[in-house]
């Protein structure tokens, strides 16, 4: 179970069997299924970091964690691409409202992409700082979204005292990743793992000891998963996949993930 200890969260890796730690709980597509969603975590013992996108996802977000403490850990944010025009004075009146019931920030960082839809990279890094200034002052974890700017995160992260940090879904190069870890970071693969090469080559060289494994629910992906929703049933196929990689058990790499996350939120 978690157990909570002066607002810091413990995991018990003996009551948990796996972790998701990047999925969109609050999204439409789940609450449609979030009765049989719950009934899936408490069977198969998986726990979930949930994370949010826009200030009412935030809010959203903790309503659901609190259907489910035990299995659901709460993330607030602004995603990068809702960076603009956002309104950060509500939102810090959000989080400091309910700063005990929050146990991390994300879904925040910097996407080189999203400058040709007009969403220009200042803004990004506005909001992405004010999101690490929030962390750094809570001490809360946080979850990145960093797509063609690893670089660029990198450099605005030095300038913070965080150290709790998963960079999701990570998409840089081989020599990024292990610059990534090399800082402690962690990195996390979801399920396009299990069908692209490319992905399989890049977590080849991936330290096991900065790795975990999320869904990006409610993502759909092709291939294998025939554009299926992005769900927590899909851990099972990530972390085989990995053993396969890595030539490294299931279990071992379940073990080790456990182990990961005890620097990131008190596992």
């Amino acid at each position: 179970m978690v157990f909570f200890l002066n607002n810091q969260i413990i995991i018990n890796p003996n009551i948990y069997r796996l972790v998701d730690t990047h999925i969109h709980l609050s999204a439409p597509e789940f609450i449609s299924i979030q009765s049989e969603l719950i009934n899936y975590l408490k069977m198969s013992q998986t726990l979930v970091f949930s994370v949010s996108e826009t200030l009412k996802s935030s809010i959203e977000t903790l309503k659901i964690s609190s259907l489910m403490p035990k299995f659901i850990i709460p993330f607030v944010g602004i995603h990068p691409k809702f960076t603009v025009n956002c309104n950060l004075d509500q939102f810090d009146t959000f989080f400091n409202k309910n700063l005990n019931l929050i146990n991390g920030i994300g879904e925040i960082g910097l996407d080189k992409t999203y400058i040709q839809r007009g969403i220009n990279f200042t803004s990004q890094i506005k909001v992405f700082e004010h999101m690490l200034k929030l962390a750094e002052k809570s001490n809360k974890p946080i979850s990145i979204h960093s797509r063609n700017a690893t670089q660029d995160t990198i450099q605005i992260l030095s300038s913070y005292n965080i150290k709790k940090i998963i960079f999701h879904w990570f998409s840089g190069t081989a020599s990024e990743l292990l610059q990534v870890q090399n800082y402690g970071y962690l990195t996390s693969f979801g399920p396009a793992l299990v069908y692209s090469k490319s992905i399989q080559k890049l977590a080849l060289s991936s330290n096991p000891e900065f790795t975990v494994v999320e869904t990006d629910g409610p993502v759909r992906f092709s291939a294998c998963f025939e554009g299926k929703m992005a769900e927590p049933s899909f851990i099972p196929s990530i972390i085989q996949t990995l053993s396969n990689i890595w030539n490294i058990s299931p279990n071992n790499i379940i073990s080790q993930m456990f182990n990961n996350l005890k620097n990131y939120i008190n596992v």
